[in-house]
């Protein structure tokens, strides 16, 4: 697949960058060594080209650095299981890919004990001081939106490698997938208990028409620029579940033509997510909520609007989906067999 990569995205956002991201940056890599949780050459190497510490300063520019670094360690656990469910699904080893997932979600549900790795001792502690002393509304939507995240890997891996399929996602469908794999919504509940200075949003408010609008089309936004970004190494992956692939079959189209359709689509998106804020925004002051409820909700919207910027700028800098690695003899940057 041949594109050039647009220089110019919808993206009418600017990022904000955490003050801590230097010395938190600092700590959250000792905390994978002293954890064991790269153990070899290519899996640290994965590690640097992923920028996990730079989205998480993107996403999270008013944590604190305790708030920062236990972000950066979800955001750390997001992409290692990504990688790795990959790494399984190439190999056609679904069993391995469900073991994973019963596993992961078996933690995050405290039902079962962690594992002997390295890595889901981990994952194990970090959950257990995220519940502490949260609100339980907010932490069983935490859990929520990462166990669907993580149970999405088993889904997305029978559709781009299960033999016999060959079809190709329709673009319809495509979108809800993708607003769960992309990953969005665990980091949004994230950010709401940073920007909660002791207010929580409340779970109507949570759960509320705007609300649930505009938190999607902003996943699914930023999803299909990732899209544009991952396309290249996912074909050298000969994997089908990507926006660019879906359009060209759609319209009968080239790859260049097909990112041009991408875009239109993220041009869309802007303006449903921009609807979407003025919207909350009215039926918050319409229906009589307290002052600070509605100041976490601007904050929200705020941070929203950085990280849809940031998303953009990310991706421009790190080097997570360069081809090199899985277009050479060696196969792509990989992780121990730990999950």
């Amino acid at each position: 697949m041949r594109f050039e990569i647009p220089t110019r995205f919808p993206v009418p956002f600017t990022p904000l960058l955490n003050p801590y991201t230097g010395r938190v940056s600092q700590r959250f890599w000792e905390w994978i060594e002293d954890r064991t949780l790269a153990p070899t050459d290519r899996a640290r190497e994965r590690l640097r080209r992923s920028g996990i510490e730079l989205a998480s300063c993107w996403c999270w520019p008013w944590a604190d650095p305790e708030q920062l670094l236990e972000g950066m360690k979800w955001m750390f656990f997001f992409f290692r299981f990504d990688d790795q469910m990959e790494e399984g699904a190439a190999q056609r080893d679904f069993v391995r890919v469900n073991r994973a997932v019963e596993e992961i979600t078996g933690i995050m549900h405290n039902q079962r004990e962690a594992g002997d790795s390295a890595l889901a001792q981990e994952l194990h502690r970090t959950w257990l001081h995220t519940q502490e002393g949260r609100p339980s509304d907010w932490v069983d939507t935490f859990r929520r939106h990462y166990c669907d995240l993580v149970r999405s890997y088993a889904d997305q891996s029978r559709f781009n490698y299960a033999p016999g399929q060959g079809q190709v996602m329709p673009m319809a469908e495509y979108e809800s997938f993708r607003e769960i794999t992309y990953g969005m919504e665990w980091v949004y509940d994230f950010m709401e208990m940073v920007n909660s200075s002791g207010t929580y949003l409340p779970e109507e408010v949570r759960r509320s028409s705007p609300m649930r609008t505009l938190r999607w089309s902003s996943t699914l936004q930023q999803a299909l620029l990732n899209d544009v970004f991952s396309a290249a190494r996912e074909d050298h992956q000969e994997r089908q579940i990507n926006s660019v692939v879906i359009y060209q079959q759609e319209k009968g189209c080239s790859a260049q033509e097909a990112v041009g359709a991408v875009l239109e689509r993220m041009a869309e998106l802007v303006t449903i997510y921009k609807d979407a804020c003025g919207n909350l925004r009215a039926e918050l002051h319409g229906s009589g909520t307290r002052p600070e409820v509605i100041s976490a909700a601007e904050r929200f919207i705020t941070n929203m609007d950085a990280v849809i910027g940031a998303n953009h700028d990310w991706h421009h800098i790190v080097m997570r989906y360069a081809t090199d690695d899985v277009s050479s003899g060696e196969g792509a940057y990989c992780y121990p067999d730990d999950l």
